[in-house]
């Protein structure tokens, strides 16, 4: 039947990556240790803004169709901001690649069509949809090195906190002292309030062009 020719396609296209080397597992967030010695990552395409609701029917599916032992783990490489609109504050979860959902699994004919059933999925991220291919060691270390330059900013975005005193020591203002007004995590910069002829006066600076000011 076509369902059966389907399926063998599948499958031979999948057996085809077996001898395929094993890339490195990805550092920070991504799991170190895999559970299934088969398993490879894989980059599933979603709708941009469902990666969370993506997931979470994965992970419904799986304990339904009894395959959960072919996926270690489901990672979407994200992290907490603070976003200013009107005037108020707000934490979101920012995505580093959206649409983007990496799955660690040993992909099988029978998972494959689970994934593909899933909605809100496009398909798979390289190779073709029929014989998808996981992630090489070149681009593991692409999304390795992206995730842990972003963990290095989150680390100095923490570092500062609103009312904090700070010193602006480069530009026009070099030397000036103030208080931070307004965090932008996304430009990376400071609104930094500083006393100009007696009254404050509010000063944008990068977050590279401040120190903090000892008491």
């Amino acid at each position: 039947s076509a369902d059966e020719t389907e399926a063998q396609e599948i499958e031979a296209g999948l057996a085809a990556d077996n001898t395929a080397e094993e890339a490195e597992d990805i550092e920070a967030q991504i799991p170190e240790k895999p559970k299934n010695p088969n398993a490879k990552w894989y980059i599933l395409q979603a709708y941009s803004g469902y990666e969370g609701r993506v997931e979470q029917t994965i992970q419904e599916k799986l304990k339904i169709e009894g395959l959960e032992h072919l996926v270690d783990e489901i990672f979407i490489p994200s992290e907490d901001v603070i976003r200013t609109k009107d005037g108020k504050k707000r934490k979101v979860n920012q995505k580093y690649f959206p649409g983007y959902v990496l799955v660690h699994m040993e992909l099988t004919p029978a998972l494959w069509h689970l994934l593909m059933d899933v909605n809100r999925v496009s398909g798979f991220i390289g190779g073709t949809q029929k014989n998808p291919l996981p992630l090489d060691e070149r681009e593991l270390e692409a999304i390795r090195s992206q995730v842990n330059e972003r963990f290095q900013q989150k680390a100095t975005e923490e570092e500062f906190s609103l009312g904090q005193k700070v010193t602006i020591t480069e530009g026009s203002f070099g030397n000036f002292s103030g208080t931070i007004d307004e965090i932008n995590l996304e430009r990376r910069k400071l609104k930094v309030l500083v006393s100009i002829f007696g009254r404050p006066t509010p000063v944008e600076v990068e977050f590279e062009k401040v120190k903090h000011v000892v008491e």
